[in-house]
């Protein structure tokens, strides 16, 4: 339809100026398509603003690691063919995290890759403009310590907590970390995290898993169900579930962690690889 037929107060000599004829029956066509192209890269630009937003948020233990799939060297391991098992199965699983709703977890004993891997899936995450967010619970459980020394502190974590309910993908570095060695934490008389620890993950893993309260809201009105966990969780960890059960308390595990064993990944017999990834 000719742009003069929608709007009858343009001039054509003013567009003809430009090379523009406004009685071109595509003219209406090209430029909705050219506005949609414009919506597209706006919306492109505010999520990609967003994730580097999120992103910056993260809480490192000892500063900023970059890992991708190139970087795992499954020939450079004792047990090449478990650590090709191990990536391709990390790889699979961030593929199927672009549109899925699923909870990872990395279980073994310290500098065995766990941490690598989880950051090569949410680097590979990152591509497809998904929001991600890594979190080491050691810093995690200092901050919380530090809020009530420090007002900058008390800011950072409302703003980090926030981000670790909302992101669409959370990478839980080291989980179990603050509880103690396992002995202790399955010793008789054992009470957990330090509360305002346990309650700040279960609000997080309960966000999580449920949605948030907006999103919750929202679905309810459009009649929609969520899907669970409408946000999806990454963790790493040196404990068994049952120890991260008495650290934490069974409903944030339960939240947190999948008992699907395609969504587990154990790292059995792998040889400690810290030294030489920088870990």
């Amino acid at each position: 339809m000719p742009l003069t037929k929608l709007n009858l107060n343009l001039d054509p000599k003013i567009f003809a100026e430009h090379g523009v004829d406004i009685n071109d029956d595509l003219l209406a066509e090209r430029v909705n398509d050219r506005n949609k192209q414009m919506n597209k890269l706006y919306n492109q630009q505010a999520k990609r603003k967003k994730q580097r937003i999120i992103w910056n948020k993260s809480l490192w233990a000892s500063g900023e690691i970059d890992f991708t799939f190139k970087d795992w060297k499954p020939n450079e391991r004792q047990n090449p063919i478990i650590a090709k098992n191990l990536g391709n199965k990390a790889f699979k699983l961030a593929h199927e995290m672009v549109n899925g709703h699923l909870n990872v977890i990395m279980s073994g004993a310290a500098g065995v890759g766990k941490t690598s891997l989880a950051l090569a899936m949410i680097n590979a995450l990152k591509k497809t403009n998904k929001t991600v967010l890594f979190v080491s619970v050691i810093a995690l459980s200092q901050l919380v310590s530090e809020q009530y020394q420090y007002s900058d502190r008390e800011e950072q974590l409302r703003d980090l907590k926030r981000a670790m309910c909302e992101c669409d993908v959370l990478l839980l570095d080291d989980l179990g970390a603050d509880g103690g060695s396992a002995e202790k934490v399955m010793s008789k008389g054992y009470t957990g995290a330090r509360k305002d620890v346990q309650t700040l993950m279960f609000d997080v893993a309960n966000n999580r898993y449920e949605g948030t309260k907006k999103e919750q809201n929202a679905a309810r009105k459009a009649g929609i169900k969520l899907k669970k966990p409408v946000h999806q969780t990454i963790i790493t960890t040196n404990n068994l579930t049952d120890e991260l059960e008495r650290i934490y308390g069974e409903r944030t595990i339960s939240r947190l962690i999948s008992r699907d064993p395609n969504h587990r990944l154990a790292f059995n017999d792998m040889e400690d690889m810290r030294t030489k990834e920088g870990i």
